[in-house]
């Protein structure tokens, strides 16, 4: 008997739709390089997914994926190794997050020791989801706030120590400021107390002396004094002097000694 085409056509539509879909894996691309060794294990039906990229700074796999415009949706499990990317606090697990052109999508999972399988449906036009964790290569996502953290904390001591090493050299000036101060006001008291002590020591000095020195004078004892004598002057007077008895004591002489020849001839003549 054969069997009409009509049933067979639907009976091969039929099987076509039942059949499972197989697994595939594809390699993930981190910041530009392919970690082939660290592919994401996966099924679909009525999707085909053309990349998956890491996202490192925000914990999460993006994929870029084409919804069979035959069908309404898409549906997808993907399986992950828990070294590669995970969902976990403080040693306990926590759950994904998935988005899919900025909605949030529902999913249901199945984990183990090893891995943990999302599967969840994505509707027709779907260009990328992601799939966010806490763990992805070694990457954590608290790790990373910790970090951020620390980071932050390490600014904020800088800043303060640069603060208050500001206020210390703030602190330095404002003492030097107030150190020259003190010294001339103290300067400034002691010229006040010598000249009051001056004036208190003259005003016990009494009629006929005055203050001089440090103690009280007679008045008489600061007149004015002889001006000094020329030394010089009185030697060459005293020289000046001598030479002219000197000649006077030789003119008198040669007369005498004149006067005397005479004599003595006029003596002779008369003998």
């Amino acid at each position: 008997m054969m069997i009409p085409k009509t049933v067979l056509a639907l009976t091969l539509i039929a099987v076509i739709s039942i059949t499972p879909a197989f697994a595939e894996t594809m390699a993930v691309e981190v910041e530009g390089v392919m970690k082939v060794n660290h592919a994401v294990s996966y099924t679909s039906t009525g999707v085909e997914i053309e990349s998956i990229s890491a996202d490192l700074e925000s914990i999460a796999l993006i994929f870029q994926v084409l919804v069979s415009e035959s069908e309404s949706e898409g549906d997808i499990s993907v399986t992950f190794d828990r070294k590669v990317f995970d969902a976990n606090i403080a040693g306990e697990d926590d759950e994904f997050f998935i988005i899919a052109d900025g909605e949030e999508i529902t999913f249901t999972e199945e984990k183990d020791d090893a891995s943990r399988t999302l599967s969840f449906s994505i509707p027709q036009g779907t260009e990328e989801f992601e799939i966010f964790g806490t763990i992805l290569f070694d990457e954590s996502f608290l790790l990373k706030i910790e970090e951020l953290e620390k980071a932050a904390a390490l600014k904020e001591d800088e800043k303060r120590k640069e603060f208050y090493a500001s206020i210390a050299e703030m602190d330095a000036a404002a003492q030097r400021i107030n150190d020259k101060i003190a010294a001339e006001k103290a300067a400034a008291e002691a010229a006040a107390e010598e000249e009051a002590r001056i004036t208190a020591l003259m005003a016990t000095c009494g009629d006929g002396t005055v203050y001089v020195d440090g103690e009280c004078v007679n008045e008489g004892l600061i007149g004015p004094q002889p001006e000094p004598v020329d030394s010089g002057s009185l030697i060459n007077s005293v020289f000046a002097a001598m030479g002219i008895g000197l000649a006077v004591m030789i003119i008198v002489w040669g007369i005498f000694r004149s006067r005397h020849k005479k004599s003595s001839v006029v003596e002779l003549d008369d003998s």
